[in-house]
């Protein structure tokens, strides 16, 4: 066996791991380790990992109905992994990386792409080409350019499904791990305000947001109050603050609309108590927004 074969073996092993107690995840290996030699049959582990993925994300087996099998394709996306050290060549093997096909292929890609992002720093290149290879990463994430229609597809498709519902409303109410991924999520939000039964997709996800992880969404509020109050032109900067800042605005966005227009909607709602923090920041939304419009207009 190769020492790339052998990386990537290490790698789906690494994958199936439960993390620390204490939620750390180590990075994953790279072949610049030299992992001894195993028998372990890739391709066995690969069907592991779709399962153990599913149940994390509490899908019942098959997930979403899907019996099809995993696909092969996953093992390139190890590969780019294992040969991250060398950046061109492990874009070149990510690039590679075929369409996704069954549920079970999804579930194993992002139990690579999901885990090694979370665990890693990556290029920036291949992080956007580990992202085009694992759909149900990049729409927990964000989606490469290019791939967001394909993005809203899968959401409907889990949203279609009692189970996938909960899980896309989980995946999309956990803590962003960017501004990119606040204002993606906040795009796709947006999408589901037509009719009653699409607007409570929104309302499931704030729910769930405010429920499991009010405390981050808070500070996050908080930090924009701050700013706007002390110094209103360091929301429009450009370094760290500044772009959490209007990510921030940008994600409590779609339900500042429907608490104007739908005001009874939320009232129904008990479960949404605290929302009003959030969505009182639409005045400061709106105008931060024209002078984003009028930046990009000078910047030409």
């Amino acid at each position: 066996m190769t020492t790339l074969t052998a990386t990537a073996v290490r790698i789906l092993h690494w994958a199936i791991t439960e993390p620390a107690p204490d939620g750390t995840l180590v990075p994953p290996p790279t072949t610049s380790a030299r992992p001894p030699e195993t028998d372990d049959d890739p391709v066995v582990l690969l069907e592991r990992l779709a399962r153990v993925t599913a149940a994390r994300l509490h899908l019942s087996d098959p997930p979403l109905g899907d019996r099809g099998p995993t696909g092969l394709e996953p093992l390139m996306v190890a590969a780019a992994l294992a040969l991250r050290d060398d950046p061109p060549t492990a874009l070149l093997v990510a690039e590679g990386v075929g369409g996704s096909g069954t549920v079970r292929d999804l579930m194993a890609r992002h139990g690579l792409v999901g885990r090694a992002l979370s665990a890693t720093p990556v290029d920036a290149e291949l992080r956007t080409e580990l992202l085009r290879a694992s759909p149900l990463t990049a729409l927990f994430d964000h989606p490469p350019p290019g791939t967001e229609e394909r993005c809203g597809q899968l959401l409907d498709r889990f949203l279609d499904h009692t189970e996938g519902r909960r899980a896309a409303v989980a995946g999309l109410a956990a803590p962003p791990s960017s501004p990119a991924t606040a204002r993606h999520r906040a795009a796709l939000l947006r999408r589901f305000r037509f009719t009653p039964g699409e607007r409570t997709v929104v309302y499931e996800v704030y729910e769930t947001a405010l429920l499991r992880h009010g405390g981050h969404y808070r500070r996050l509020t908080d930090d924009v109050r701050k700013l706007a109050r002390d110094s209103a032109a360091r929301l429009l900067a450009d370094d760290a603050r500044g772009q959490w800042a209007r990510a921030t605005l940008d994600w409590w966005q779609p339900l500042s609309v429907l608490a104007r227009r739908h005001p009874d909607e939320l009232r129904r709602r008990p479960l949404l108590s605290g929302y009003r923090t959030g969505t009182e920041l639409h005045r400061i939304y709106g105008r931060v927004r024209e002078f984003e419009a009028l930046r990009e207009v000078l910047d030409r």
